[in-house]
């Protein structure tokens, strides 16, 4: 990867200042939107643990990180585009967020537009902090703290199409040059020399 890489959400923020410190969990997400983004950056990244954290604990069953990893290196992940992003009436801890996910495998350009739900679930954060107690042999003891703290987790979403755009020629200019959030700087090359390498 390059010192100063675009990050691959299309934010035209560098990846090391945008999607990284939240799928690095240095930081925690504060949105719906930051969280789809990452999630995004994950699979292009190639983060498959994170893809499976940022799951709702209700849908991580019907998940594994192999195959969550096994689907994102099958792919070349091209751009993200996010349509809208919509509030849930009378619920501030859910959100809609409508997004298209382009990707290339097997030489064929994809289309994977979906309305994704997230919720702001909660969990327990354990501190351990030690605190030095006053008796003759000056003992330290350990002592947790149980916060609630609430997250942002992609729960479910209504796929509206996932699609197939078009087959790709290895001589022709790489479907990546057609996006503007495209997080690849290889602008005019052809597909064999850029994501079909």
């Amino acid at each position: 990867m390059n010192a100063i890489q675009p990050c691959f959400c299309g934010s035209n923020y560098d990846f090391s200042s945008c999607c990284q410190p939240y799928i690095n969990k240095e930081v925690q997400v504060q949105t719906a939107e930051q969280l789809m983004r990452s999630r995004f950056s994950a699979y292009a990244f190639g983060d498959a643990q994170y893809i499976y954290d940022t799951y709702a604990k209700s849908s991580q069953a019907a998940q594994s990180v192999k195959d969550i990893d096994d689907w994102s290196k099958s792919c070349v992940w091209v751009a993200l585009n996010i349509h809208s992003i919509t509030n849930i009436v009378n619920k501030a801890t859910e959100q809609f967020v409508e997004f298209s996910a382009f990707y290339i495998t097997d030489h064929t350009l994809c289309e994977l537009r979906e309305k994704s739900r997230f919720i702001l679930e909660e969990y327990i954060k354990d501190n351990t902090e030690k605190n030095k107690v006053s008796t003759n042999n000056d003992i330290n003891k350990a002592s947790t703290l149980s916060t609630p703290l609430k997250q942002w987790r992609y729960i479910d979403g209504d796929i509206i199409t996932h699609s197939e755009l078009a087959n790709i020629k290895r001589n022709e200019l790489c479907p990546c040059n057609e996006y503007p959030t495209t997080w690849q700087i290889k602008k005019g090359k052809k597909f064999k020399h850029c994501c079909g390498k």
